[in-house]
């Protein structure tokens, strides 16, 4: 007899714990995918291809790098409420393919500046932007996952005496 008022008195302790636990999980935020974003980032891979017109044809081309230079990284700070800002460096070589032809080329850019992430809500793809100098570029986010992400920029040039030239650019980053 003892036993089973006991045990009613336990379960509803703990019930109310489960109950409790639930609730808090519900209220605990998701954060959003700029804080999901925010770290530093090594760059491990860049992948070129794009086409420019040449006497009247097009001419398509392609890129991988063959050397990725120590710190190469994407700093990605993320200021809560704030205006978010990152750092690139980037120190790479691409072995450029065109018309059968290889040539290195080197990409050398460190830049400053400000970013912001916009969620397709897996409708449209995510998106970060960056703003350096006045410019802002932005990238799809092909992957990511809390230790990876790939990201992907294309850019077309139209210039009135050599035509258009179209690039899209690839970039593979592990989180450190």
């Amino acid at each position: 007899m003892v036993n089973s008022l006991i045990l009613p008195k336990h379960m509803k302790k703990l019930l109310s714990l489960v109950a409790l636990g639930a609730l808090l999980m519900a209220c605990t935020k998701e954060p959003s995918l700029e804080e999901k974003l925010a770290g530093t980032w090594n760059l491990n891979d860049v992948a070129m291809s794009g086409s420019f017109d040449f006497a009247g044809q097009a001419i398509s081309f392609t890129g991988q790098d063959s050397l990725i230079r120590p710190n190469n990284t994407l700093e990605l700070v993320y200021v809560d409420g704030g205006t978010h800002t990152f750092t690139w460096n980037q120190d790479v070589r691409v072995v450029l393919n065109v018309m059968g032809q290889s040539m290195g080329d080197d990409i050398v850019d460190n830049s400053t500046g400000t970013w912001y992430a916009v969620d397709g809500g897996g409708v449209t793809a995510d998106s970060l932007y960056m703003t350096s100098g006045g410019e802002t570029i932005g990238f799809e986010l092909l992957s990511f996952l809390e230790t990876s992400m790939r990201i992907r920029n294309q850019v077309t040039e139209v210039d009135p005496t050599l035509g258009s030239t179209t690039v899209s650019t690839e970039y593979g980053f592990d989180k450190q």
